[in-house]
């Protein structure tokens, strides 16, 4: 680790190392491999570290989830420069460590054009505030809170914000909100499958890990304005299909404000595990 450098401040940090291929480190989460926000978050960075067009904003993502990282190993991100245009610019970036490639994702810039700005999203009325939500031990980098969770009809909300070094550039708040968008996807599908009962129970001493063996498929993320990661966004999802052992979630993110930020849609494998199922 760099002199003066934080578990934090290794989230958003690459090194060049060749020609549009970077380096990242991992803090060490207490789950043993590297957070899937993490991996996405630093191709988010490396491919923005290749736009050369003024002014190109990424506004959306796509990834595939491939194996589960080493936070003990540092990860090489390959960009391959796809488009670049006046009004686009296309990326794919492969994440790879020692054992292959562990996430494949493709993300696209815009220039910002005028036009409408219309919002049929709206954020969830009588919501608690942060501080009179549940706080979540969560991870590096992240303040989460649970506003709400509901199996009737299922439903996940959580307050997030990011609390790692951040400066005050857009590219740096969105590949930050790149980081936080896989907080909470795969908790929003537990909400609707018929086993969450043994996690939810408070009688219980059932863990989320003794029950489901799960893991992110893929992920994506549409990004539709500016935003401030370092401060209070809302998570709101829901589960939209669980079919064997995949599952959806989609959702909208707030500002505190009400406004409408981006909107997420990630599908996980849900396996019960045997002893409990």
């Amino acid at each position: 680790m760099a002199p003066g450098m934080t578990e934090a401040s290794k989230i958003l940090s690459l090194e060049p190392h060749g020609a549009d291929a970077f380096v990242g480190e991992s803090p060490l989460y207490e789950w043993g491999r590297i957070y899937g926000g993490l991996v996405i978050a630093q191709s988010v960075c490396a491919a923005m570290k290749t736009i050369d067009t003024e002014g190109h904003n990424i506004h959306s993502l796509h990834a595939y989830f491939i194996l589960g990282g080493d936070p003990n190993e540092p990860v090489r991100y390959e960009v391959d420069r796809l488009r670049n245009g006046r009004s686009f610019s296309t990326r794919r970036v492969v994440a790879r460590q020692s054992g292959g490639a562990i996430l494949n994702l493709s993300c696209s810039f815009q220039r910002d054009e005028e036009g409408p700005d219309i919002s049929t999203a709206a954020i969830p009325k009588g919501l608690k505030s942060p501080e009179e939500s549940k706080e979540i031990d969560w991870g590096i980098g992240v303040d989460a809170r649970l506003e709400h969770e509901s199996t009737d009809p299922a439903s996940h909300r959580v307050w997030t914000k990011y609390t790692g070094p951040l400066g005050d550039t857009t590219e740096e708040h969105l590949a930050a909100l790149a980081y936080l968008s896989d907080t909470n996807p795969m908790d929003a599908i537990v909400t609707a499958h018929p086993a969450h009962s043994l996690v939810a129970d408070e009688s219980s001493e059932l863990t989320w890990d003794d029950v489901y063996m799960a893991a992110s498929l893929d992920h994506a993320v549409w990004f539709h304005r500016a935003v401030r990661a370092d401060q209070w966004l809302l998570f709101d999802l829901a589960p939209h299909q669980i079919k064997g052992t995949r599952g959806l979630a989609t959702g909208d993110v707030f500002t505190a404000d009400g406004e409408l930020v981006a909107t997420v849609a990630q599908q996980g494998l849900i396996r019960v595990r045997p002893e409990t199922g």
